[in-house]
């Protein structure tokens, strides 16, 4: 996906993500630490989105484009406006924290937890980061991805 950095492109100790219930016991009774964290929408993660319907079929037409026109036949029936694009199966999840990880130790979260902008993206479209390199601190994930740095800012 654009904006996400290759995945484990530096071969690094994958940390696996839990976003049940049973997923999350299931890793601990494996001898998994799940650091369990609340799911919650970021603020500055979206999408746009603006609703055509047909005038005589009543079909629907989406555009996430502000260029875009109706095609023939077609009016707006909900003009653009920003959503939250992204689903997940519980409001909490647990990044599965392997025994014998080492204070320091740079992994891949092959899916983050929270919500972090991996792209500024033009027309509304700011999608959030999946995956990234992490370091260990001994209790939480440090995140090597900076929006303000690294995110790239699209434009037209």
């Amino acid at each position: 996906m654009f904006g996400q950095p290759d995945k484990n492109p530096n071969g690094l100790r994958v940390i696996k993500t839990a976003r049940t219930f049973d997923a999350i016991n299931a890793g601990a009774k494996e001898g998994f630490l799940p650091l369990v964290k609340r799911v919650k929408p970021g603020k500055d993660i979206h999408s746009i989105i603006e609703v055509h319907q047909h005038q005589e079929t009543g079909e629907i037409e989406l555009s996430t484009d502000g260029r875009n026109i109706p095609s023939e036949g077609y009016e707006c029936v909900i003009s653009f406006h920003p959503y939250y694009p992204y689903s997940f199966p519980a409001p909490f999840a647990a990044y599965l924290v392997p025994p014998g990880l080492k204070n320091g130790e740079r992994v891949w979260l092959e899916d983050i937890i929270e919500d972090i902008v991996a792209v500024f993206g033009n027309q509304g479209w700011n999608p959030r980061l999946e995956w990234c390199e992490a370091i260990w601190t001994g209790d939480q994930f440090d995140v090597q991805f900076d929006p303000d740095k690294d995110a790239p800012e699209l434009i037209g």
